[in-house]
Order: structure tokens, then C-alpha cells, then sequence
């Protein structure tokens, strides 16, 4: 027997995970037309405003929304950056770097053209 598998769930875990789920996806679109919005708002408002100014990039909000997570993951006041566990933090960019080592790197290593 290989106990490195994943065992198959029961059929109330199936059912928590589906509901679990959708509850995600739900949550991740709303994020991102919130994103969305709010550049458009901007670009409105500043363009209301008669301001010269280039229009704030979705990838502006898009960093507000992972340092402001990043922070409250690790316990932390995302209005002052304040009070977060540094051992959370660095399991948290851990992850990060395995995804870009294991999803980007060797993607990009297989697929690179010579």
C-alpha cells in the first residue's frame, strides 16, 4: 500500500469541498471586478477632474490587495503593516518562490524554444 496518496474522500467530503469551492471562485471573481472597478473609477474620477494624470494600472490595486492580504495572513495590521508573526511571512514567500520554481521555472525551461 502507498501511503504517499491522497485517500478518496467521502461523499461529504466531496460535498463540503464542492461547496467550499464555489464559495472560492465566488470570492476570487468578486476581487477581481473590484480591481477592475476601482481602475475604472479612477480613470473616471481623474478624468472628471481634469487632472493630467495617466490612468492608476489594474496592477496597482492588484498589489494593494496582496500586500493587504499578505499582512493580515500573517496577523498583521494591514493599515500599519504592524504586528505580524516574521515566521508566517516567511512560510508565506516560501510558497511563493516554490510556485515560481516548480509552476514558471520549469515551464519555461521545458518550453523554452533554443
Amino acid at each position: 500500500m502507498n501511503t504517499d496518496s491522497c485517500p478518496i474522500p467521502t461523499p461529504q467530503e466531496r460535498s463540503f469541498l464542492a461547496i467550499q469551492q464555489a464559495a472560492e471562485q465566488t470570492m476570487l471573481e468578486k476581487v477581481s471586478r473590484a480591481i477592475s472597478d476601482a481602475t475604472a473609477e479612477v480613470t473616471r474620477n481623474v478624468q472628471d477632474a481634469g487632472l493630467k494624470f495617466e490612468p492608476t494600472s489594474e496592477g496597482y490595486f492588484m498589489f494593494a490587495v496582496q500586500q493587504a492580504t499578505f499582512v493580515r495572513l500573517c496577523g498583521g495590521n494591514p493599515d500599519t503593516l504592524r504586528g505580524g508573526n516574521p515566521e508566517v511571512g516567511e512560510h508565506v514567500i516560501r510558497n511563493c518562490r516554490n510556485i515560481i520554481d516548480t509552476y514558471w521555472k520549469s515551464h519555461t525551461a521545458q518550453t523554452a524554444v533554443p
